[in-house]
């Protein structure tokens, strides 16, 4: 499908650009998602399909399991490890009872998904799936937020933590996508859980998006599938980038606004990342080069 795509070149440009009652997302008629690269060459592409990230996690005899239903094998071995760990320390599972602990057991889990996985996720994983995401697991969930302001912190904060002066000349994003959330059978699935399965979810407007990779056995897994390539015309996926030099600026904006670290992610280590981000914003443009 095609893109649209805005380029802004000042950050009054983007703001207005992000704003619901701008010209771009203020149309009654759609219901927007927003989601921050600090790339924007990034793809929409959940971490479980990146080929690096199944390259880097996925090990041992499993590497020789690369078809559809091996790949709920390897999704799954992750999310039952976050179960082990989470038990270890007495924290709460989402999700979790005797019948979900009946259910998800390899023997269980192949036996509904080891033929065809298209299944994959139940409803009754995802709280689980979304939680272990929040916290570092990678998934096939993609994280998406009902505010853009939000969208745009995760933007601006990843560019001033990670880009270098080789990164001076490049671009971030903040994607808007005008999301059908009834579709059930299609390239993707809006899903939204509890906001008592992690604070950060409420804190962060958050949902996430089910993207379609699925087969049979003996089907091969294609990794690096992105949204961007499973829509179709009737959707309206929309990008706007700004220069990275910019990022700092937008974080000390959004700061005005409520939005840092200190909201999103809402504790002690949030207002720890907070105090810091602001420094690294402030001097931004300078270790930029």
């Amino acid at each position: 499908m095609d893109m649209e795509l805005y380029e802004c070149e000042s950050l009054d440009e983007f703001w207005h650009a992000i704003s619901p009652i701008g010209s771009i997302f203020n149309d009654p008629a759609y219901t927007y998602l927003y989601r921050g690269h600090r790339d924007s060459e990034w793809k929409l592409s959940p971490l479980a399909y990146r080929k690096d990230v199944i390259e880097k996690y996925k090990t041992g005899m499993m590497q020789a399991l690369v078809d559809h239903p091996d790949q709920t094998f390897f999704e799954f071995s992750l999310l039952q490890g976050y179960i082990y760990y989470c038990d270890q320390r007495g924290l709460p599972v989402p999700g979790d009872s005797p019948s979900f602990r009946e259910f998800f057991t390899l023997p269980r889990v192949m036996n509904t998904h080891g033929i065809d996985n298209s299944a994959w996720p139940l409803d009754s994983v995802l709280p689980l799936m979304a939680a272990a995401q929040h916290h570092g697991i990678p998934t096939r969930l993609l994280d998406w937020s009902h505010n853009a302001m939000v969208a745009s912190y995760f933007a601006a904060a990843g560019a001033i933590t990670k880009a270098t002066s080789k990164d001076r000349g490049g671009k971030f994003a903040v994607y808007g996508f005008a999301c059908n959330m009834h579709m059930t059978n299609g390239p993707y699935r809006y899903v939204h859980v509890p906001g008592s399965t992690s604070p950060n979810i409420p804190a962060q407007s958050g949902c996430f998006l089910l993207v379609s990779n699925s087969g049979r056995r003996g089907e091969k897994f294609t990794p690096d599938v992105c949204l961007e390539d499973r829509l179709m015309g009737a959707e309206r996926l929309k990008k706007i980038t700004l220069p990275v030099v910019l990022a700092g600026e937008l974080l000390m904006r959004l700061y005005k606004f409520g939005v840092s670290a200190g909201s999103i992610y809402p504790g002690y280590d949030g207002a720890a990342k907070a105090v810091l981000e602001w420094n690294l914003a402030q001097s931004f443009t300078e270790r930029l080069g």
